[in-house]
């Protein structure tokens, strides 16, 4: 079990999420290890920030969270296939 929880693990590098807000003004990826793999701004976005800061700090903040639950759901699932869907604390 040890060695197939491993191995997921190690596949759950190469698979990505990607959350997109503000109809795709941030799209933030990630890979199923919650690891963030790249943060794209739209220009759009950037020059309306010039005036309103933390409007573009909500919706980077939003796709992070977002795209990190994606990624939580991700990891659950492929580990639930090893645990035959046990929760075992601190395992995740």
């Amino acid at each position: 079990m040890q060695q197939e929880m491993l191995k997921i693990q190690e596949e759950l590098k190469g698979k990505e999420v990607e959350a997109s807000v503000g109809g795709g003004a941030v799209v933030v990826k990630a890979n199923g290890q919650k690891e963030i793999l790249s943060i794209n701004i739209s220009e759009e976005i950037i020059k309306e920030a010039a005036e309103d800061k933390e409007m573009l700090e909500d919706l980077v903040l939003s796709a992070v969270k977002e795209v990190m639950r994606q990624a939580e759901e991700l990891s659950e699932k492929e580990m639930g296939r090893v645990t035959g869907g046990m929760n075992i604390p601190g395992l995740f």
